[in-house]
């Protein structure tokens, strides 16, 4: 099998192993200004997650794009800002499904969450095919920890 209907490998540039006594979650750090810019004004790139998805969350790229060789099947992702959206992930973008801002997705969590270096997102799986979304904030260098 070429691998054609599966994601390639992934690099380790997100965190992937959970704390001790953490459920099964996985943190996106926003390290720096360029990193705040691309999740609020564009997107938050999942290449370092998707082991985190199921392969068959991933759906084709565009609307104009070959159907991927086995059924899509969306993921739902809940907020702590007290909205949910389903999604799936972009083949070749590794992104969740893009949608306004004005709508319920990443965009418009990204927008109004907060967001600031040093930050982190973090994704945790707490059913089949469910995530809840939330920020974490770091504590300034010279605040208690």
């Amino acid at each position: 099998m070429s691998g054609e209907g599966t994601p390639p490998e992934r690099g380790a540039a997100a965190e992937r192993e959970p704390r001790a006594g953490a459920p099964d979650e996985r943190r996106i750090p926003i390290r720096s200004k360029e990193d705040l810019w691309t999740f609020t004004e564009r997107n938050v790139p999942l290449w370092d997650l998707l082991d985190f998805f199921p392969r068959d969350a991933v759906g084709p790229r565009g609307p104009g794009d070959a159907p991927r060789p086995y059924e899509v099947k969306p993921i739902r992702i809940e907020t702590d800002l007290g909205f949910a959206f389903d999604t799936d992930i972009q083949f070749g973008t590794w992104i969740f499904r893009a949608r306004s801002p004005k709508q319920p997705g990443m965009m418009r969590w990204c927008r109004e969450r907060g967001l600031e270096v040093g930050d982190a997102i973090v994704l945790e799986r707490t059913g089949e095919r469910v995530y809840r979304l939330r920020l974490e904030k770091t504590a300034p260098a010279d605040g208690p920890r």
